[in-house]
């Protein structure tokens, strides 16, 4: 198996990347800032080898960077099977505050920076004639329930849950398959990102979570395998949470 792995410098993306290459893939890693890509894929080398894991870093709401991610795969290891769409940002604040441009910012990379890849993947695996392609997003918790400070980012993960119907139901007839996982609270947090510091904001957390405590990026990140795998052969459109519990009640 070949995937390919957007926002996988850090956090959850990584620990994806990593499972990856845990059950034998070749994983291309995708991420912002082309240092910490690089430092990532070159941790992941260390455990897995050098000819398993490569960088691609970059900017995924730009085209050309979508397009460099899905040749990225086809170039360095023949192939494409897998597509994690994780890249994403949060900027946390009342809706009167935000700036039309912190919500376009985050529209871009959240939704935009979704679809250009998974775009890209189906294409080319159309014009191969290979059926059998994944393609699985990361929504949230936030795509379901409202919560205060996330006006963009809630509006970008709703837009994540409705893309992958759309495009489960336009691809299904090329064997192209598309699902997305909507993690609960995570013990990673976003880069600047400084109200899960707060006791009391992290008592609601565990509070509102029948599991009581936030999950570990590994347990986020299984899901994402299952859904890759031939195990989710007859899956496609669902939106799989991964919250403990939070969206139950």
């Amino acid at each position: 198996m070949v995937a390919v792995v957007t926002g996988a410098s850090r956090g959850i993306g990584l620990a994806i990347a990593r499972h990856f290459l845990r059950i034998g893939a070749r994983v291309v890693v995708g991420g912002l800032d082309p240092q910490e890509t690089e430092a990532a894929v070159r941790g992941l080398a260390a455990e897995a080898g050098d000819d398993r894991v490569a960088a691609q870093p970059g900017d995924v709401s730009r085209l050309d960077i979508a397009e460099a991610l899905v040749a990225a795969a086809f170039e360095r290891f023949g192939r494409l099977d897998a597509l994690v769409c994780n890249a994403g940002i949060d900027i946390i604040k009342p809706a009167v505050d935000y700036e039309p441009e912190e919500w376009d910012l985050i529209l871009a990379v959240n939704l935009r920076g979704a679809f250009l890849p998974a775009r890209q993947a189906a294409r080319a695996w159309i014009q191969r004639g290979q059926r059998g392609g994944s393609v699985t997003m990361t929504s949230s918790i936030a795509a379901r329930a409202g919560i205060a400070g996330l006006a963009p980012y809630g509006a970008s993960k709703s837009g994540i849950d409705q893309l992958v119907r759309t495009l489960a139901v336009e691809w299904a007839k090329h064997g192209i398959r598309v699902n997305a996982i909507a993690p609960g609270y995570v013990d990673n947090v976003m880069a600047g990102v400084e109200i899960h510091s707060d006791p009391a904001t992290e008592a609601r957390i565990r509070a509102f979570t029948p599991m009581g405590r936030r999950a570990t990026v590994e347990e986020i990140a299984g899901p994402f395998i299952f859904l890759a795998s031939p195990a989710a052969a007859y899956v496609t459109g669902a939106i799989l949470a991964v919250d403990g519990g939070y969206s139950a009640q």
